[in-house]
């Protein structure tokens, strides 16, 4: 997929999701804190992860600008990004979550991997870092030969990251990006990809918290 795409199909298995390609810089809808000036493009990727594991529950497609207001109205937005807890909180005190299929039960950046696994397992979604600053969605979990593997989303598509390619255990074919490599004074002197969508160890995530699946009552 072109690097420069708001957003674009990509299919996993029997499952069609639209992603939202936080490289494309037409992501500029406000994502502020206090006043920061801050964009989706800058900051958007808890939004953008919540938006994709909705859609892999049950099928909804949110708009994400609109998700984005929705996250600061409810005290989302913190000083480097996300605040997850306060979000998905604010997200079912306010009816959102019920509305659109989750529950949040305050088990938010947990380090029990033994725990994630039984949640994933059982269906269900969770938000994560796979490194510091930087929010993906797990959507699902499979076990090889005795290995446990769980299936990420990423917005910015950091499969060849360092930190996170010696665990990517599959890529999904469709889902790579190519973007250009810049110079210091901006020019691009080469290209290079990653995927969006990919498998990792499961010991790999850290402070996850964990989305519920229930039937949307919207």
């Amino acid at each position: 997929m072109e690097y420069t795409a708001r957003t674009c199909e990509i299919t996993c298995g029997n499952r069609t999701l639209r992603f939202c390609n936080q490289k494309s810089r037409e992501w500029t809808h406000p994502y502020e804190y206090e006043r920061d000036g801050s964009t989706l493009y800058e900051a958007g990727c808890g939004v953008f992860s919540l938006v994709h594991a909705i859609e892999w529950m049950h099928g909804i497609r949110l708009d994400a600008d609109w998700a984005a207001e929705v996250s600061v109205a409810v005290g989302g937005r913190g000083d480097d990004g996300t605040d997850r807890p306060a979000m998905l909180q604010g997200m079912m005190d306010s009816g959102f979550a019920a509305k659109y299929g989750f529950r949040y039960d305050g088990d938010g950046l947990l380090n029990d991997h033994e725990r994630l696994w039984r949640h994933m397992a059982a269906g269900n979604t969770a938000l994560c870092n796979l490194r510091v600053g930087h929010i993906v969605a797990l959507l699902d979990a499979r076990e090889e030969r005795g290995a446990r593997r769980l299936l990420v989303v990423d917005s910015v598509a950091e499969s060849a990251r360092d930190g996170v390619r010696d665990h990517v255990r599959g890529v999904v074919p469709g889902t790579e990006i190519t973007y250009p490599i810049l110079s210091a004074s901006g020019e691009t002197v080469g290209w290079a990809g990653s995927y969006a969508m990919f498998w990792v160890d499961a010991d790999l995530p850290k402070d996850f918290t964990l989305l519920h699946r229930t039937d949307p009552t919207g």
